[in-house]
């Protein structure tokens, strides 16, 4: 069922008017707009080489829509937006590394120009499972990206090879991307 633009954005007046600070907060699951099967991967075997192998920097997620709440900039002003991920990794065997990057960007254009918005590197050992997180926040060329009516998104990843011992092999599956808006009223 569509929520009618208009109800939403009287809801949101009504929001900014109780508040005590007259902000809207707004919690947004970026993670729920990915495909399930591509903010997951597997890897491996990758054998160890005398200079340790890199994959450069490879897209996981290209170029994916998220759709903002529409209506939400006529009646506040997005103040700040803090950017949350978290990541399971798990190395079945010989040990790594590898770096993954969070791009956000305006419809039409490439979200990597930018730059990351999130970058989380990780570590990888045979037998060993971590969930790794990090945030950012304060950025206010994210804010105005939530500012707008939707947004791309590209996850990228840059493998780390061994350089002696096992092969590496192993798999990580992000399990959150949360962005927190904090929205005023229009002056």
């Amino acid at each position: 069922m569509r929520i009618p633009r208009t109800l939403v954005i009287l809801a949101a007046a009504v929001a900014l008017a109780g508040c005590g600070d007259r902000n809207l907060v707004l919690n947004v699951d970026v993670l729920s707009y990915l495909d399930p099967s591509v903010t997951q991967m597997s890897f491996g075997p990758i054998p160890p080489l005398p200079t340790g192998f890199y994959s450069g920097e490879v897209a996981v997620v290209q170029d994916s829509k998220v759709n903002l709440l529409d209506g939400t900039s006529s009646v506040a002003s997005v103040q700040s937006v803090s950017i949350r991920m978290r990541v399971v990794a798990t190395g079945t065997s010989g040990s790594g590394a590898d770096t993954l990057r969070l791009y956000l960007g305006e419809e039409g254009e490439n979200p990597m120009v930018m730059g990351p918005v999130l970058t989380l590197p990780m570590g990888f050992s045979a037998g060993v499972t971590d969930t790794v997180e990090v945030e950012s926040s304060g950025d206010a060329r994210v804010a105005d990206l939530f500012a707008g009516q939707s947004l791309l998104v590209t996850l990228t990843n840059a493998l780390h090879g061994p350089t002696f011992g096992d092969a590496l092999s192993g798999e990580f599956r992000v399990i959150s991307l949360d962005a927190t808006l904090v929205a005023g009223r229009k002056l």
